[in-house]
C-alpha cells in the first residue's frame, strides 16, 4: 500500500496511489500517514488494490475498440500563431485541405466499431477553412450512426476568425461541442494568436466567442487559453475571461525545448502561485452562488463518480481507443503525430485499423518514469505526444510537464474537497 499526503487550502488530504482515490482527513491522521503509518479508520476506508498483472492483462489483452477520431481536415490556418505544435498548420509538410471522400471513409471506419458510441473532431489547421466539408460529415455521420444505432457526438477547435452566425446556426443544429482559441485580455492574445501579416486578431473574434456564451449560456463548449514563459500569469487571464462572461475556460502550458515562450523549470514557482491564486478564485466564485460560477477544465473532477480503475492508468486512448487521420486519409495515433511517418497506422481507404501496439502497452504501469509515482492512476502516464517530441519515443519521461501535472492535480483534488463543503 501507498499513501501520498499532502496539504494544500489549509486542508489535509491523502491519495491511494494504486487507485488514484483520495480522501480528506484530519491532521493527527496526516501526520501519521507522514510518518509512514496507516491509522485503521483511513485502512478501512481505502479500496481494494488490483492485481497488477489481472489490470496489465485487461489493458493489453482485453479488446479495446475505436470510438473517437479526430478528423485533421485543414493542413492550412489563416493564423500563424508562434507557439503552434502543427508548425502553423501544416504539420512540416503540405499544405492540403481534406475531400468528402477521404472524411466518408474516415466515418465509416468510425461507425464499423463495435462501441456503442463515436465521437468526432475537427481540427487543423483551422477547420473551417474546409466549412463546406465539415458540414456535409456532420449530415453523413449523424445518419450513419442513426443507421448504426450509435450515439455521435461532435467537437471543433477554431481561432474564430471564420465563425460567423450561419455557421453557428449548423452547429448549433448538430450539438458540436466548440473549443475556442483565446489566450486571456489583447495584450496577452496578441502577443503569440496573430494572422499571416502578423497583425494580432483578439479584436476580430471576442463579440463571435461572446455569441457562443450567448448561445449555450455555459454548455457544450469552451474556451481554450495557452500560457507560456512570457504569459504565466494565466490566473489573471482565467479571471478577464470570466469577466468577459465565459462559463468554461481551461488553460494549457507552452512545453517544449530551446523557445523563448517554452516553460522552464525556473517557471515552477510561480505556476504553483498561479494555481493556488486561480483555485482561491474558483472557490470565491463558487460559494457566490450558481450567476458567478465558472467551470475550469483542470478543475473538473467528479469524486462521486470516478472512472473504472482501467481506465485511470490509460490515459487518453491515442492509438487505440482513439486515432486522427489528415487530409490525405493517412491514420496516426493522435492528432499531434500527425505526418509523423514512424507511426503512420494506414490509411483510411483501407477500411480496417487494428490498434497500435506501441500504445497498447505505453501505458501507467509500463512507463519506468510512472513507478511509484502517487499520481499515475490520475494521469495515466502521460501525454504520449509530449514524451515523444520531447525524448524522441513515447515511453520517454518530460520531467517538467509531470511537474506540472502533479501541481495542478493537487489543486484540483483539494477544489473539489472543498467545493463538497458549498453544495
Amino acid at each position: 500500500m501507498s499513501l501520498y499526503p499532502f496539504s494544500l487550502l489549509g486542508r489535509f488530504f491523502v491519495v491511494h496511489e494504486e487507485t488514484g482515490s483520495f480522501f480528506e482527513v484530519d491532521k493527527d491522521v496526516f501526520s501519521e500517514v507522514q510518518s509512514g503509518t496507516c491509522p485503521e479508520e483511513l485502512k478501512a476506508e481505502l479500496p481494494e488494490e488490483p492485481n497488477l498483472e489481472w489490470l496489465r492483462n485487461q489493458l493489453e489483452e482485453k479488446p479495446r475498440y475505436l470510438s473517437a477520431l479526430c478528423l485533421n481536415v485543414t493542413h492550412t490556418c489563416n493564423m500563424a500563431c508562434k507557439y503552434c505544435f502543427a508548425q502553423q498548420g501544416d504539420y512540416g509538410g503540405e499544405q492540403a485541405v481534406m475531400n468528402f471522400d477521404v472524411a466518408k471513409n474516415a466515418v465509416d471506419l468510425l461507425m464499423e466499431s463495435p462501441s456503442p458510441w463515436a465521437d468526432i473532431d475537427f481540427f487543423g489547421g483551422e477547420p473551417l477553412i474546409a466549412w463546406n466539408m465539415v458540414e456535409q460529415t456532420l449530415a453523413y455521420a449523424t445518419e450513419k450512426a442513426i443507421k448504426k444505432n450509435k450515439k455521435v457526438r461532435f467537437s471543433l477547435t477554431t481561432n474564430g476568425l471564420l465563425l460567423t452566425a450561419d455557421k453557428l446556426d449548423v452547429l448549433d443544429h448538430y450539438n458540436v461541442n466548440l473549443t475556442l482559441s483565446l489566450d486571456g485580455p489583447k495584450e496577452v492574445h496578441d502577443k503569440f494568436r496573430v494572422d499571416r501579416a502578423g497583425n494580432g486578431t483578439y479584436d476580430r473574434i471576442l463579440d463571435v466567442f461572446r455569441e457562443v456564451e450567448r448561445r449555450r449560456q455555459g454548455k457544450n463548449y469552451y474556451v481554450r487559453g495557452t500560457f507560456t514563459h512570457e504569459t504565466l500569469s494565466f490566473s489573471k487571464s482565467v479571471m478577464f475571461l470570466v469577466d468577459q462572461g465565459f462559463k468554461t475556460i481551461s488553460m494549457e502550458p507552452v512545453i517544449g525545448e530551446g523557445l523563448p515562450w517554452s516553460i522552464t523549470w525556473a517557471d515552477l514557482p510561480i505556476i504553483e502561485q498561479e494555481y493556488e491564486a486561480l483555485a482561491a478564485f474558483y472557490l470565491r466564485q463558487a460559494k457566490e452562488g450558481k450567476e458567478s460560477r465558472f467551470y475550469f477544465y483542470h478543475f473538473e473532477l467528479n469524486p462521486l463518480n470516478p472512472p473504472s480503475v482501467v481506465r485511470r492508468f490509460t490515459g487518453c486512448g491515442a492509438g487505440v481507443e482513439f486515432l486522427a487521420v489528415n487530409p490525405r486519409g493517412d491514420i496516426f495515433p493522435c492528432h499531434q503525430f500527425d505526418n509523423v511517418q514512424p507511426y503512420k497506422m494506414g490509411n483510411v481507404e483501407l477500411k480496417h485499423v487494428e490498434p497500435h501496439i506501441d500504445f497498447v502497452k505505453a501505458h501507467a504501469l509500463n512507463k519506468k518514469h510512472c513507478h511509484g509515482c502517487w499520481a499515475r492512476a490520475l494521469c495515466g502516464g502521460g501525454c504520449h505526444a509530449d514524451s515523444f517530441f520531447t525524448t524522441g519515443n513515447i515511453w520517454g519521461q518530460n520531467a517538467l510537464t509531470c511537474e506540472i501535472v502533479k501541481t495542478r492535480l493537487k489543486y484540483a483534488l483539494a477544489v473539489n474537497a472543498v467545493l463538497q463543503d458549498t453544495v
